[in-house]
């Protein structure tokens, strides 16, 4: 195989680009600001704060379901980082063939979704918090299969800045900060050798 960078760098460059790309896509998307807290309810317009409205069933559901958002495109940040990690390491692992790839693909990305399911109905996590913790699970798999500290190093800053430190934007672009130097120290780090491979 001769000299090669680790193969992890290319997962935490996209990580670290997608959440930017999250951000600056959610810029100026959020919901109108105001002092106020009212909610039309009924079909003739009449307006009445959230906090005097009697719900029924059905309108409980509703608000229950809109619970389950999140920054916008981030579970599809998630979703295209883990593709774009399984068709570089397919493409770095040749031959391979195709059908496993799409196995692996459409098996993860089926798994993620149903975390993510799993995550709001019977725990109740956020969204934002649901999106953080696979992408944390993700880096935990990406160390184990690489082997490598660095990756541990960053999935432990990622979530200190994904979780403890920042909610939100700040989250994101803390942690993408992360995965991006992740990155570049793997980059720059001493390429492998055929022997250290062995």
């Amino acid at each position: 195989m001769g000299n090669e960078r680790p193969r992890y760098w290319f997962p935490l460059a996209l990580l670290g680009f997608a959440q930017l790309a999250v951000v600056a896509l959610s810029v100026g998307t959020g919901p109108p600001g105001g002092w106020f807290a009212y909610t039309p309810y009924g079909s003739g317009g009449v307006f009445g704060t959230l906090q005097g409205v009697e719900m029924s069933r059905e309108n409980a559901t509703a608000v229950s379901v809109v619970g389950m958002s999140r920054m916008d495109n981030w579970l599809f940040a998630v979703l295209a980082v883990y593709l774009g990690t399984v068709l570089f390491y397919a493409y770095r692992s040749r031959p391979v063939r195709w059908w496993k790839v799409a196995a692996i693909a459409v098996g993860g990305l089926v798994a993620i979704l149903l975390a993510d399911l799993v995550g709001f109905w019977e725990f109740e996590i956020e969204g934002d918090a649901r999106s953080a913790i696979l992408l944390t699970l993700g880096l935990v798999a990406l160390a184990w299969l690489d082997r490598s500290v660095l990756v541990l190093v960053v999935t432990a800053a990622y979530v200190l800045c994904a979780v403890v430190l920042a909610q939100g934007q700040l989250a994101l672009v803390l942690s993408s900060l992360v995965a991006l130097a992740g990155a570049f120290a793997a980059l720059l780090s001493r390429p492998k050798t055929a022997a250290e491979e062995t």
